[in-house]
């Protein structure tokens, strides 16, 4: 008899402010503070029980086919069986929108996703907090230098604000961002696929290590400008801020960017761009530009068409992490 499968599906986020104060180097003696949005870009995890034996497979850019839950590679796959208590005959595949790497919040969707889908296929409902909490345990138990906000934003959905307590609580708050401001975010907004694929652990890690605290102090600073911008509904000086950042975080890593990068930037800013970034960590991933006008946009646009990167369309995404039973 067929069983059913679950479709656990968890967005990506763009970090809108705040960035790297998530961290608990950071926030455990200063506090942290996350701006950040979700938008239609995907984790999907399907999971369903094996039919032909009782291994544990799991289906990624490789395969696997063992028979312990100690013996899986793929380290969130074998740490949230572990969690969940699934030890045989469960067959997982993963099918994400963009590859890891890209400063989205990958490791945070995945953990999150595989967290709701696989609780749901044991019977057990988690909910969309406790799925960030656990999420973010495993992070750190991997040994990992990921901060708060990826599992904390992919699981809530929508527009989040996070507070983030130096005994490492959590508060999350959905701000009212007036629909307006939202239109004009992802119209006025340009998106940009690199094609660069980055380790994120070694950038992240080389910030931890030059300890660049006053950097951090005005990334914090800015963030809460920029979240009350938003408020406002004031994106012309949300893009003035994203140029200040840049500027900050290049201070942080000499990794952030390159020449090839710096050369994009500046171009898009030539042309009528406020600011921008490089998501995440940086090093690679998406470009994010704002413009304050439509003609400004398409100058932009025609400005960095030389540089042969793929743009891309992101709209809102609110629903945060779900799952769905597909009935046999």
């Amino acid at each position: 008899m067929s069983s059913p499968i679950i479709l656990s599906r968890t967005p990506f986020r763009i970090s809108l402010g705040g960035g790297s104060t998530d961290i608990p180097s950071y926030y455990r003696k200063h506090g942290g503070f996350i701006f950040a949005v979700t938008i239609d870009l995907f984790m999907d995890v399907l999971i369903k029980a094996t039919r032909s034996d009782d291994l544990l497979n799991v289906h990624y850019k490789s395969f696997e086919g063992v028979p312990r839950v100690d013996d899986i590679q793929h380290p969130f796959a074998r740490e949230v069986l572990k969690k969940i208590g699934l030890k045989k005959g469960v067959s997982i595949s993963f099918k994400a929108d963009t590859p890891a790497g890209t400063g989205l919040g990958s490791s945070g969707a995945c953990s999150v996703a595989l967290l709701k889908g696989l609780s749901r296929y044991a019977g057990k409902e988690m909910t969309n907090k406790e799925a960030a909490e656990k999420s973010f345990e495993i992070t750190q138990r991997l040994g990992l230098p990921d901060g708060v906000q990826d599992p904390y934003v992919c699981a809530l959905g929508g527009f989040v604000l996070l507070r983030i307590g130096k005994d490492g609580v959590v508060h999350s708050e959905r701000p009212r961002i007036a629909s307006k401001t939202v239109r004009q975010f992802f119209d006025n907004s340009l998106f940009f696929y690199t094609g660069v694929v980055r380790e994120s652990r070694h950038i992240l890690a080389a910030q931890d290590a030059a300890r660049v605290l006053a950097l951090k102090h005005r990334t914090k600073e800015i963030g809460e400008e920029v979240y009350r911008a938003f408020l406002r509904g004031d994106l012309n000086r949300f893009g003035e801020l994203m140029d200040e950042h840049w500027r900050v975080k290049k201070q942080m890593s000499e990794v952030m960017s390159n020449g090839r990068f710096d050369e994009v930037y500046d171009a898009a800013r030539r042309a009528g761009a406020l600011g921008g970034k490089i998501m995440g960590a940086g090093g690679g991933g998406y470009f994010m530009f704002y413009c304050p006008t439509q003609k400004a946009r398409q100058s932009v646009q025609k400005a960095l068409a030389k540089f042969k990167m793929r743009e891309m369309k992101f709209s809102l995404d609110t629903k945060g992490a779900r799952t769905t039973m597909i009935a046999p």
